[in-house]
């Protein structure tokens, strides 16, 4: 899960951060575009036909009208041809002077002389229309009734012969377009939305694809650096990941090889070195045999047994650390298991205390998880032997389930274990003892390895407990 989560973080924000980055700038810069086009359409369009109505109505008949006038038949001609085009249009028509008081108006109930204080706004855009006869359009603004409002401004002359611009012409409609640009933008979130979701369910898949293969190239490391070299590294990927397979797998047969071939050499030289030791053997003993009762050599000869007897120890240690069979895996009683080691690794001076394990049993090869618990079990009660603790409660014997893992352990009275000494307890002929091969806890270890297990020890307060774990198959 750490590879997935940092990968998948990693994908999201190279991935899915860009795009949707990207994907919010166009939208904003296509929102705002078709806002400013639209408005510009309308504008444009507003503006037209404020020039088109403005050319129907004639300018010195509306200038002198005063408040009152509205029964005036020019105003009532003026604005008949007004209501006309806006009936077409869907329009709203004004016509003002220049302080911005009405002389006409399509809608019903504004008298003459009422007072436009919108079109002061657009004071600037009128100002060319007064001087120079030129259209215009207003800012789009929010009408009373809450709507969104444009004007296109058009100048009315006095007649068709007299260019006098008096009056305005304003063309007024709501700002429909807004509508669209509502309907865009929920189509720009909801397109958003898939797209993030898209991306998401992306970064996803190819973080499921990336890290299947990482975590079994890290399944692979374990087994490999733990000792176990007969699976081969399985990764079925073309890419870089791909090609770390394939190179972890040259690795492994390459350690696999050279294992073998150390192995074979240990063999060859422990049974080169085994015949002779024999023979060594047997004529010391009958030259014992041929010495004197009293004689004073006889004790050289037993020095020299006794160091024999060290010799073969070490060479039977080797030919078992090169001897690793393939566990046969069978479910172990750990309560007659932990009997039996106790029985065999106690002294005159040490007994062995076992605890109950529950019918506990492990799923083992019995004849090595015996060698490895009775290894450790001979150490345990050295280190008692040697720390002074003897009798009852020097070494205890133990085996509980936790989890989906069976742990037996095995615990001792004595002197504390330095933590760098730890490190280095399961290396091959690695040893803290004068007469010992280095070879006992490497073997352990490595059946551990070979069960899917591992061996963990701790020390500290004068006591020191080594626990052998071993999964419990599925």
């Amino acid at each position: 899960m750490r590879f997935r989560a940092t990968i998948l973080v990693k994908l999201l924000v190279a991935l899915v951060v860009p795009t949707i980055a990207l994907f919010t700038l166009f939208a904003f810069v296509a929102y705002e575009v078709s806002r400013r086009d639209l408005d510009q359409e309308l504008g444009l369009r507003l503006q037209a036909i404020a020039a088109s109505a403005s050319t129907q109505i004639r300018g010195k008949y509306l200038a002198p009208l005063v408040p009152g006038a509205e029964t005036d038949r020019g105003y009532q001609n003026a604005i008949k041809k007004l209501d006309a085009v806006s009936a077409v249009t869907g329009v709203h028509f004004f016509v003002f002077d220049r302080q911005y008081n009405s002389r006409g108006d399509t809608r019903s109930g504004v008298a003459i002389g009422t007072h436009y204080f919108r079109a002061e706004l657009d004071r600037a855009e009128l100002e060319r229309v007064f001087a120079l006869g030129a259209i215009a359009s207003s800012v789009t603004f929010i009408g009373n009734d809450g709507e969104l409002y444009k004007t296109g401004y058009a100048p009315v002359h006095a007649s068709e012969t007299e260019p006098q611009i008096d009056l305005v012409l304003g063309a007024q409609a709501p700002a429909f377009y807004f509508s669209r640009l509502a309907d865009l933008r929920d189509r720009l979130f909801a397109w958003g939305a898939g797209l993030l979701a898209v991306s998401v369910a992306a970064a996803f898949l190819a973080t499921l694809l990336i890290t299947r293969n990482i975590r079994r190239l890290v399944a692979a490391a374990e087994r490999i650096g733990s000792g176990d070299l007969r699976e081969p590294v399985r990764v079925a990927s073309h890419d870089e990941v791909g090609v770390l397979g394939q190179t972890m797998e040259r690795m492994r047969q390459q350690l696999a090889e050279r294992d073998a071939r150390t192995q074979q050499m240990l063999a060859g030289i422990a049974h080169e070195v085994r015949n002779p030791l024999a023979g060594m053997t047997l004529f010391t003993g009958i030259l014992r045999d041929e010495l004197p009762e009293r004689d004073e050599r006889r004790d050289h000869v037993d020095k020299i047994r006794r160091e024999l007897g060290y010799l073969e120890r070490v060479v039977n240690d080797f030919l078992d650390y090169a001897r690793r069979p393939k566990p046969e895996l069978c479910d172990v009683p750990c309560d007659a298991l932990l009997a039996e080691v106790a029985q065999l690794a106690a002294t005159d001076g040490v007994t062995i205390d076992v605890e109950p394990c529950g019918g506990l049993a492990a799923r083992a090869d019995r004849v090595q998880l015996r060698r490895a618990v009775l290894n450790l079990a001979k150490n345990a009660v050295q280190a008692a032997t040697a720390a002074g603790h003897r009798g009852h409660g020097a070494v205890r014997l133990s085996a509980r389930r936790r989890h989906a893992e069976v742990e037996l352990a095995v615990w001792n009275r004595g002197k504390e274990i330095p933590a760098a000494t730890c490190e280095r307890l399961f290396e091959p002929f690695f040893t803290t003892r004068e007469k010992g091969t280095g070879l006992g806890l490497a073997f352990v270890r490595e059946i551990a390895a070979d069960h899917g297990g591992r061996i963990e020890v701790a020390s500290a307060g004068g006591e020191t407990t080594f626990t052998l774990v071993l999964p419990i198959p599925a």
